[in-house]
């Protein structure tokens, strides 16, 4: 991850999948009586929620209009808690793009924009860092978070002014009961022999004190890199090679009750990533174009949290601290580069209910970043960068009537060694004429600073590099009804963000790149997103879910040379469907089935740089917990890639066809 990695990695089930949305509100509009539900109220139970930042208490966010999904569902419906693989459950509008297996470089990308506009949040706090501007999901895992949060930028702004695709916030786990858990997930790649990824967790739930709630937990995931895929040129199934991996992580979290009207937090989380750097698959019969190169990643953070509610007056105040450590080493080339990212972040919040129809909120915050290492220097020749973000946001979320509502917000952010100031105005309009259908409107105004590679990379950092800058709309229209045994959500959401000064990375001489601005593109589109339930009796219950999304993201800078054309990886069509049964009983049987459209890697969408469009099929089965006198045993089994597609998400970085997956788990209660 030091290197700048711009190189970014049906039909017919497709034109189905654009159409179910509008037959099911069709039949639904006849049946619906009742309210639906709030997407929160679905979270595991006996669960403590311990975020301030959660979308229902974002005065700016409606959560209506963020995807909220607890971990254990993501897992029951990938059968994995790496952070890359279970995401890509969430949403057709997110994409995850990677590089191989477990371990490899797995990049988050929202309604077709750069990596870079998607900020990765633990409970509020930044962890994507200043150096990248970008987050790896393929070292996160999901032990020990709550549930997943991913909110538009259109809605984003209080988290940060940055986000200019979206946020995803991972909210930490504490549980009001003693518990202890451990298990296994073990993965065998179709073609090859035993259980070559491995992963193995532990975690410990207490409640020493009735005012005191702690988990803590730890994982290994290990991988020896070895799987199979299929290359053309000469049509055998070859091994990978040096894509093996160590990922160990580690969470701590623990709420106390210091009183009636005042809660404290501390949070920790720690990982290590030690994996093979494999490069591109050039090399016929070797499966790799290096076998000696290495990458290590690891990051140590901490956070305290304070709540205090005394009556019309909330407030929060928090304090972090981050060491992240990334190296990359070839002996072939003799390189050894490292890096070491030192983060301090502390802000306030507060809000108070002046009556029933006005709610204030006001807020700052302050991040110091300090980067040393061997990759960066500034054009006076400094080694260590140190770069200051401070901002300020106040709003008021208003309830002129019964049926509406209104938030707007102002943020001030402040970038240190860009020596610029921005103005963040953001609004959101919500209205429900009738009490299952809302109409929505979001705009706010975003930017990003170039990240530290981009101006100090040495060699081709551009220190000359415009900030980008954007600005974000979305309309939506939902409906959500709910009739005795049938509940469903169904909503369309038209979104259009224009950047300007988008930062790209591009080769100037051979093999070495540098960062380029390009003066306006734009990703506009619709996304359908229909969720029904229906329970046939008190045991068993079917739920479907779909999310179409139809996105348009292009250069429309005039004058360019690639005016009008597509933006790297991003695809004009997605579609995630999702059939769940469930039965008490037994557990759940998943089928989650994706659909990407075509995609370019370059540019100029040259013909060879272009993907075809692909379609995976993944079956997962989760048991219910079986009691045995307070033991509890879990099993899951899974089959990604059921059809066995042979696909890439990136130029020669192939990825595994048909896995099996299979995970046991104990707990004692």
């Amino acid at each position: 991850m030091l290197a700048h990695k711009r190189p970014y990695r049906s039909f017919f089930l497709s034109r189905i999948f654009i159409f179910a949305p509008f037959i099911i509100i069709a039949f639904s509009c006849v049946i619906a009586r009742a309210q639906s539900q709030d997407t929160l109220k679905h979270l595991p139970p006996k669960t403590v929620e311990i975020t301030a930042l959660r979308p229902s208490d974002l005065p700016s966010v409606d959560p209506r209009q963020a995807e909220i999904k607890p971990t254990d569902e993501l897992f029951h419906r990938t059968g994995s808690m790496i952070a890359a693989d279970a995401l890509q459950a969430i949403s057709s509008s997110l994409d995850i793009r990677q590089y191989g297996s477990l371990g490899s470089v797995s990049l988050p990308s929202f309604r077709g924009l750069p990596a870079e506009y998607t900020i990765l949040y633990r409970d509020g706090i930044r962890v994507t860092n200043e150096q990248l501007g970008e987050t790896d999901l393929g070292q996160l895992t999901l032990h020990g978070i709550s549930h997943v949060e991913l909110i538009p930028a259109s809605s984003a702004v209080l988290l940060g002014g940055d986000a200019i695709g979206s946020a995803i916030n991972l909210v930490s786990e504490i549980r009001d009961s003693n518990t202890l858990t451990i298990g296994s997930e073990q993965t065998l790649y179709d073609g090859s022999n035993g259980f070559p990824t491995n992963s193995y967790y532990a975690k410990a739930s207490l409640r020493p004190l009735p005012s005191l709630s702690i988990i803590a937990g730890g994982s290994l995931d290990q991988s020896t890199g070895v799987f199979p895929f299929y290359q053309d040129s000469s049509h055998p199934n070859v091994l990978r090679e040096n894509n093996d991996a160590a990922i160990r992580s580690a969470n701590l979290a623990a709420l106390w009750t210091a009183s009636d009207n005042t809660t404290i937090r501390f949070l920790g989380n720690y990982f290590y990533a030690n994996r093979g750097a494999g490069g591109q698959v050039t090399t016929p019969g070797f499966g790799a174009s290096s076998l000696v190169a290495r990458q290590t990643d690891a990051q140590t953070y901490g956070a305290i949290k304070a709540d205090h509610d005394d009556g019309p007056l909330s407030s929060t105040f928090s304090i972090g601290w981050q060491r992240q450590f990334e190296s990359y080493r070839d002996p072939n080339y003799a390189t050894n580069d490292s890096a070491w990212n030192n983060l301090i972040d502390a802000s306030a919040r507060a809000s108070y209910s002046i009556n029933s129809a006005i709610e204030a909120f006001g807020g700052i915050e302050a991040e110091h970043t300090n980067l040393a290492g061997t990759t960066n220097k500034t054009p006076n020749g400094d080694s260590i960068i140190g770069r200051y973000r401070t901002s300020a946001y106040g709003a008021v979320k208003l309830l002129p009537f019964e049926n509406v509502q209104v938030n707007g917000s102002v943020r001030l952010e402040n970038i240190s060694d860009l020596a610029l100031t921005e103005v963040l105005p953001q609004l959101a309009i919500n209205y429900a004429p009738i009490c299952d259908l809302y109409f929505g409107g979001a705009y706010s105004k975003s930017f990003h600073a170039p990240t530290l590679n981009d101006l100090y990379w040495n060699p081709g950092g551009n220190a000359n590099l415009r900030p980008e800058s954007g600005e974000n709309w979305q309309a939506s229209i939902g409906f959500e009804p709910e009739w005795n045994s049938y509940s469903a959500k169904f909503s369309v959401t038209g979104f259009l963000a224009h950047i300007s000064n988008e930062i790209v990375w591009q080769p100037y001489i051979g093999t070495e790149w540098t960062a380029v601005n390009i003066r306006e593109v734009e990703s506009k589109g619709i996304e359908f997103r229909a969720s029904v339930k229906y329970s046939f009796d008190a045991r068993t219950s079917i739920r479907v879910e779909e999310s179409y999304t139809l996105d348009s993201a292009r250069n429309i800078t005039p004058g360019d040379p690639n005016y009008g054309n597509e933006l790297p990886y991003s695809s004009p069509t997605r579609s995630l469907f999702i059939v769940e049964i469930d039965r008490s009983d037994y557990g759940s049987l998943s089928v989650l089935t994706r659909y990407r459209g075509h995609e370019y890697s370059d540019l100029a969408n040259t013909p060879n740089s272009k993907f075809q469009p692909v379609t995976t099929i993944d079956v997962t089965f989760a048991s219910r917990e079986f009691s045995f006198e307070g033991l509890g045993l879990k099993l899951l089994l899974g089959v990604v890639d059921l059809t066995n597609q042979h696909y890439e998400d990136l130029i020669d970085y192939p990825l595994p066809s048909r896995t099996y997956n299979f995970s046991i788990e104990l707990n004692y209660h």
